[in-house]
Parts: C-alpha cells; sequence; structure tokens
C-alpha cells in the first residue's frame, strides 16, 4: 500500500490482475477474502489515497476475473447447497472447480447471506459479493433464489431430485434475546436487522443517542454502522473487561477512534421506556476475568454498582441462534442448537448430509465460514469418488 501511496506502482490495476490470478488458484472466495484482509477504511485518513487506488485497481480487475473462468468438464453428479453466505458460495466454488453439478438454494431474494446483509458496506463493498456471484454463474452454478428448504423443498426432496450430497449452510440468522423487561419496547433493535435494514439502503432513524449492548465483531459493526448516522453519542457497553471483548483489536481500535464510547463489564439489567419507546437502560457491573471450571465466560454482578444509561436507540448484538427447524429427524443438533458433524468430514448423522460455517460453528468469523466450504467440499468429493464407483 506505501508503494501504491506514493506513487511507486505505475499500473495498480495490473498488480492487481496478478494478485487475482494467484487467489484463484487458492482461495475459494478470493475478491472477499482478499479485500477483509485489506481491510480498506474511508475513515482512516492515512489509508485513504492508497486505499482508493487499490479499489479502483480492484474493480477495473473485475470483468477480467469473471471472463477468465473456465468451465470444468463436469462429472455431471450433482450437488445441493442450502444457503449462499460464504460458507455455500465458497463450497460451490471448490466443487464447480472439480467438475460437479452445483445447485445452491437461498430463501431470500438476494445472495450472499451475511456477506450481504451483515457486514456493513464500508468494510465490504457489494461489487465484490456480486462479482464473486457472477462468476459462479458463469462456470455453471445453478442459483435458486426464493426457495426456502423446509417449505418450498426438502432434504429428501433434494435426494429425490437427483443430488447426490447435499451441504447444509443456512448459517445464524436468528438474533438472540436479552430476556430483560423492556425488550419489546419501539426503538429496540437486533443488529443483525439493524445491519440488514442499513445495507438494504432503508432510510434508518436512530435519534441523538444510541447504546449498542454486546462486544462480539457485530457489535462493533453496529456501532461503527451507527454512528455514519451521525448522533450525538454511540455508546458499546458489554460484560466482558476490554481485554475479553471476542471482537478484533483493529476493528475496536477504529471504532474508537470514529468516537464510540466503550464502556466494559458492565450488563443490562432493565430497559425502561416513555410513551411506549426506549428512553433509559439500566446497568450493572461485572467482574471481569470470571470463568467456570469448563472456561465459560461467568457474568459475576457488582453489588451495589448499578447505573442508569440515556437511550432513543438500542442495538442488541448479544449473538445469533440458527433456524434449524427445516432439518429431517436423522440429523443431530446439540443442546447448542447447532448441527453435529464429523469433526475431519464434516458428514452429518445422516448419509451424504454435510454441514459448516455458523450453522455448525456459532457465530463465527467470514473466513472460518469460507474455510468450511472449502472442507466440505473436498469431504464431498471424496465421498462422491467413494460411493459413485461401488
Amino acid at each position: 500500500m506505501a508503494a501504491l501511496e506514493s506513487g511507486l506502482i505505475a499500473d495498480p490495476s495490473r498488480i492487481m490482475s496478478e494478485v487475482l490470478k494467484l487467489l484463484k488458484e487458492e482461495v475459494p472466495l478470493p475478491l472477499v477474502s482478499g479485500w477483509l484482509c485489506l481491510r480498506p477504511d474511508e475513515a482512516d485518513e492515512a489509508y485513504s489515497t492508497a486505499s482508493k487506488l487499490a479499489d479502483k485497481a480492484l474493480k477495473d480487475s473485475l470483468k477480467e476475473y469473471g471472463d477468465s473462468c473456465e468451465k470444468v468438464k463436469e462429472t455431471r453428479l450433482e450437488v445441493a447447497i442450502v444457503g449462499s453466505g460464504p460458507a455455500g458460495l465458497a463450497a460451490a466454488s471448490e466443487l464447480v472447480k472439480r467438475g460437479y453439478s452445483v445447485h445452491i438454494l437461498e430463501k431470500s431474494s438476494k445472495l450472499g447471506g451475511m456477506l450481504r446483509s451483515g457486514i456493513p458496506i464500508f468494510r465490504l463493498s457489494r461489487d465484490l459479493v456480486d462479482a464473486e456471484i457472477e462468476r459462479l454463474r458463469s462456470l455453471g452454478v445453478d442459483i435458486r433464489t426464493n426457495t426456502c428448504v423446509g417449505k418450498d423443498t426438502s432434504i429428501p426432496k433434494l435426494f429425490e431430485e437427483g443430488n447426490r450430497a447435499i451441504f447444509i449452510a443456512s448459517g445464524c440468522g436468528v438474533p438472540s434475546k436479552l430476556r430483560v423487561d423492556g425488550e419489546s419496547l419501539e426503538g429496540l433493535v437486533y443488529a443483525v436487522e439493524f445491519l440488514e435494514h442499513l445495507n438494504s439502503g432503508s432510510n434508518v432513524e436512530v435519534g441523538n443517542s444510541v447504546v449498542v449492548i454486546g462486544g462480539g465483531n457485530v457489535g462493533i459493526d453496529a456501532a461503527r454502522a451507527a454512528i455514519r448516522l451521525k448522533p450525538r453519542t454511540v455508546r458499546l457497553l458489554c460484560p466482558e473487561s476490554k481485554e475479553e471483548m471476542p471482537s478484533d483489536l483493529t476493528d475496536i481500535a477504529m471504532a474508537e477512534e470514529e468516537g464510540v464510547q466503550i464502556q466494559p463489564s458492565c450488563m443490562p439489567m432493565k430497559i425502561s421506556g416513555k410513551d411506549g419507546r426506549v428512553s433509559t437502560i439500566e446497568f450493572v457491573k461485572t467482574k471481569p476475568n470470571q470463568y467456570d471450571r469448563n472456561g465459560r465466560f461467568l457474568l459475576v454482578p457488582i453489588e451495589g454498582s448499578e447505573f442508569t444509561v440515556e437511550a432513543d436507540t438500542v442495538i442488541v448484538a448479544i449473538g445469533q441462534q440458527a433456524d434449524l427447524s427445516f432439518l429431517p429427524t436423522e440429523i443431530r443438533v446439540n443442546r447448542r442448537n447447532i448441527i453435529e458433524t464429523d469433526p475431519f468430514s464434516l458428514e452429518t448423522s445422516m448419509k451424504g448430509v454435510f454441514a459448516g460455517g455458523d450453522a455448525v460453528l456459532g457465530p463465527a468469523s467470514v473466513f472460518e465460514a469460507i474455510h468450511a466450504g472449502w472442507k466440505a467440499a473436498i469431504s464431498i468429493d471424496q465421498y462422491l469418488k467413494q460411493t459413485s464407483t461401488r
């Protein structure tokens, strides 16, 4: 980037083209992976010039990226993928490369899952997501939107239609609840829904005071997205100490530089409202570094440490859960409401059905989901080669 910024590289588009060529050979979703690793951000002035040059170079190379894709000779064996998030797209990319006829089934009208709806636009350009999807189309991947497995079709029916294997990559799209009084008040929104509204271009009003509850990556993303709406204050409160916050350290630093006020080691007790809308939240401070014998984080309130925070909007970001109601009973789901799989092959308890990404890991990173999709594709390839020769 320093070379780009100083003008030492005369043709950044050529460099980006070479980078893409290398990434395509090794990474299932090279555009998305590469850009999230670069972490360009318009709020970072020192990075601004280099970021814009790299962005232009990358966009200039998108057409070449799509046109250079060569379709592999198909094996005629069909594989269905449930969900078009990072895990599903990564699996499709690897499977079509290995010659399989791939069908992606997506319940919404738009593809990309959390890549499109859950990551703020300032962190990931939708042009890159669209380019990845168009590349898969050009390689022959069959994509069906507005198709809900469990309603429009089912796992057994997908096998009946001729699919020899199925990969479940349905993600975790159901927000976890706070379970405190006042959670139903107007002005309280869950982070996944908040980001989805913003990313769809909807007009979102947050008032003067925004409070984000939760210290993970989604909470930080929501806080950084909220501050771009220019409220007077954005405060993020979480039960972990600052050192224990599960979000990325770089993102925490960026949030603070942008004006997000982070208050660690506290938890919400009650939400109060006025005329049916959120007005205040009562918090209590918690003891840091509290864990049980299994290493699980414990919420230990400090008696007499209660305090109140005013809020026009409350954004809840304490995690998401998977909706697995569409699964047949043959597929085992554990107490944490995630799919049980073989840790090496990612095969479920139902023969020929594999699963990965957030539906197996719980809410995780984009890179973990991409890796799971790639790993599942390799396992499906091995499985089909074994079963097709019998």
